[in-house]
């Protein structure tokens, strides 16, 4: 609700990507009533189609208020986007000063960071980050260490 209102008649344009969940739907309802008409709300949309929407964005927006890695992000960031998340969680250790952070709690915050996002340029440095550390090689080798250390 707070991107909405963060982006709410501004100059950007927002979409919103995903089907809500079964037992918030008076939530998205309400989140659709609040958005201006530079939002949309796509739903669920398939990974080929996805895909189109991350090269065709400039930023991703994940302003929740807990986050892991956020994958959605870094699927973004592999297509081009600069990423804009939450400064709540373990997002700072993953992305380091490769993104933009906000307070999911505070619509200005949110907007501050989306408008830095949108201004700067696209760096590889998160693709690359991507490539050498988060990938299933990695993930797998990091696993089994720590299933060894247990035993």
């Amino acid at each position: 609700m707070n991107l909405i209102r963060a982006l709410n008649n501004t100059e950007f344009n927002l979409t919103i990507i995903g089907k809500p969940a079964p037992n918030h739907l008076r939530y998205y309802n309400e989140c659709k009533q609040t958005a201006a008409s530079n939002i949309k709300f796509l739903g669920f949309v398939p990974l080929d189609q996805l895909i189109d929407h991350y090269i065709e964005a400039k930023v991703h927006v994940l302003p929740s208020w807990n986050e892991t890695t956020g994958l959605s992000s870094l699927e973004a960031a592999w297509y081009g986007c600069n990423i804009v998340i939450t400064d709540k969680g373990d997002t700072l250790e993953y992305f380091e000063d490769d993104a933009f952070y906000c307070d999911p709690s505070d619509p200005e915050s949110i907007y501050n960071a989306i408008q830095k996002a949108s201004s700067a340029p696209y760096s590889d440095a998160l693709k690359n980050k991507i490539i050498s550390k988060y990938n299933w090689q990695t993930a797998a080798v990091s696993t089994l260490e720590a299933y060894k250390e247990i035993i």
